[in-house]
């Protein structure tokens, strides 16, 4: 098995779990309170699936097409914002968790 074969298994593996991830959200929201504090921590979650869910979709794409030989490394930008959001949707979720748990923190003292 060459090497970019492991890379289509291991993308399209990633696709999965973000599907799953994704289903496994929505059904937890479900099952919370419209306003609370955990709400907004599922609501950022889903956009980080979302952003790492649409950069596995366009990786394996732009492999499986080879598009990168045809239209060289402008199609990579995607793949940088994609990714770039992701991680700016993390920091804002940590961002929400750690307030969260200094408010907590204040109410128990």
């Amino acid at each position: 098995m060459d090497i970019a074969t492991i890379e289509m298994i291991l993308g399209i593996a990633m696709i999965l779990i973000g599907i799953v991830s994704f289903g496994l959200v929505f059904k937890a929201k479900g099952k919370l309170q419209e306003a609370g504090e955990l709400r907004k921590i599922l609501d950022r979650c889903v956009y980080v699936i979302i952003f790492l869910t649409a950069f596995s979709i366009w990786h394996v794409l732009r492999e499986a097409f080879q598009w990168k030989k045809t239209y060289g490394a402008i199609v990579e930008f995607p793949e940088y914002i994609l990714i770039s959001l992701a991680y700016i949707m993390i920091f804002k979720t940590a961002k929400t968790l750690y307030n969260t748990a200094k408010a907590f923190e204040n109410l128990n003292k």
